[in-house]
Formats: structure tokens, sequence, C-alpha cells
């Protein structure tokens, strides 16, 4: 079987883990260093007064537990069911090069544009989830 399908996984997997661990030195330093967070009040994120950084890394970390793990769930069924092919391989790296521009852009950037209304970060999660998408209507057409 081919195994190939586990090294965007664990990307993904490291790319969550670097975003946790980020977002906890942030929040250590506005607790103890920026003092922003007083009391109770550092236990349970999100900080409504952290810095815009500290907020943004926390919804990003609580994005990364949402859609991805209907990635984790097609490409274990894929490597199951021994449907791991080349295509399905480029398709996953490309959902994880894609989650990591969106990671990187939420965090550290994140505009709206239309008055508010839009993140511009939707424009890298669109084609992250449409390929998401894309991977699980190919495997239902293989099995």
């Amino acid at each position: 079987m081919n195994t190939e399908i586990f090294l965007p996984m664990f990307y993904l997997m490291l790319l969550t883990v670097s975003v946790f661990l980020f977002s906890t030195s942030i929040r250590l330093k506005e607790i103890f260093l920026n003092k922003t967070v007083s009391g109770e009040e550092h236990r349970h994120p999100p900080f409504d007064q952290g810095s815009k950084i500290l907020k943004n890394a926390q919804r990003n970390l609580t994005n990364l537990f949402e859609f991805p793990i209907l990635f984790y769930v097609i490409c274990i069924c894929l490597y199951i069911t021994g449907n791991v092919d080349d295509y399905f391989v480029i398709l996953a790296n490309w959902y994880f090069y894609l989650r990591v521009v969106h990671s990187i852009y939420h965090v550290f950037f994140n505009q709206l544009i239309f008055n508010g209304t839009l993140p511009v970060r939707t424009f890298i999660w669109v084609p992250a989830t449409a390929t998401l998408v894309w991977m699980w209507v190919r495997f239902i057409s293989v099995i």
C-alpha cells in the first residue's frame, strides 16, 4: 500500500502543533509579561482583551480542528481501502499547502474586505475546501 498519503497528514499535524505552541507562547506573554489578562481570565481563551495576534492564533487553532478532521479521515479511508494513488497524494499535499498559507494569513494578517464582511483568507480557504471535497468525491467514485 502507498504510505505517501501519511506525509501530508503528518505535516498538517505539525502545523497544528506549531500554531498551538505559538498561541500558547503569545498567551503566556500576554499573561506574565504584558499583564494584559489577570485573575481567572487567563484560564479560558479567547481573551477578550488579548492582542489581535493572540485572538487570531486561537481562532486558527480552532479552525485546524474543524475541516482538517475530514482530511485525516479521507486519507485514512484511502489507505485502508488501498486506493491511494499519485493524484490523491498530490491533492493531499495541495490541501496541506493551502492550509499553511491560510494559517499564516489568518494569524498574522487577517484583513477584511467589503466593509468588513468578508475575510480575505476566504480566498485561500475555499480552494482548500474544494480540494478536500474533490478528494472525497473522487474517493467515492473509485470505491
